[in-house]
C-alpha cells in the first residue's frame, strides 16, 4: 500500500489547518487570558490587489493602552468592501507588546481556530480511511 499523490495533497492540506488552526488558538487563549481590552477606531483602509485584479482592504485602527499610549496597527485580516472609517469596535491586546492586538470576537478568537483544527483532523482521518482503502473518493 503506497501512499499516492493525492492522499499526500490530503495530509498536507490537513497538516497546514491544525498547525494554522493551533497557533492561532494558542494566541486567542494568551490574549483572552493575558490580555486587556481598549476601545479602538479604524482610522484608514489600506487597498492590496490580488493577482486577478481584485484585491481587500485592510483596516488600519488606533487604540489608546493602559498605559496612555497610543497604538496605529494594521489589521491581519482584510475585508471587501472596506470597513467604515471612524467605526468603533473592541480589540484585546497583549500589554507586554501592544502592537500584538486583535479583534476582540468570540468567532476570531476562538471558533475559527477551533473550526481549523477540526478540519484538519477530519482531513487526516479521511486520508488515513483512503489510504486504507476503507472508503474510496479520491480519484486515482
Amino acid at each position: 500500500m503506497a501512499i499516492m499523490g493525492n492522499e499526500l495533497i490530503v495530509f498536507f492540506l490537513s497538516s497546514i489547518l491544525v498547525v494554522v488552526g493551533i497557533i492561532l488558538w494558542k494566541k486567542g487563549n494568551r490574549l483572552l487570558v493575558k490580555g486587556k481590552k481598549s476601545e479602538a477606531i479604524i482610522f484608514k483602509n489600506n487597498y492590496s490587489p490580488d493577482s486577478e485584479g481584485g484585491g481587500v482592504y485592510y483596516p488600519v485602527i488606533r487604540f489608546l493602552t493602559d498605559k496612555q499610549e497610543w497604538i496605529t496597527k494594521e489589521l491581519s485580516i482584510g475585508y471587501f468592501p472596506p470597513k467604515r472609517v471612524g467605526k468603533k469596535f473592541e480589540v484585546i491586546y497583549d500589554p507586554n507588546n501592544p502592537t500584538d492586538v486583535e479583534i476582540n470576537s468570540v468567532m476570531q478568537l476562538e471558533i475559527i481556530p477551533r473550526l481549523l483544527v477540526s478540519l484538519g483532523v477530519a482531513g487526516f482521518v479521511f486520508g488515513i480511511l483512503e489510504f486504507l482503502n476503507i472508503i474510496s473518493v479520491i480519484p486515482n
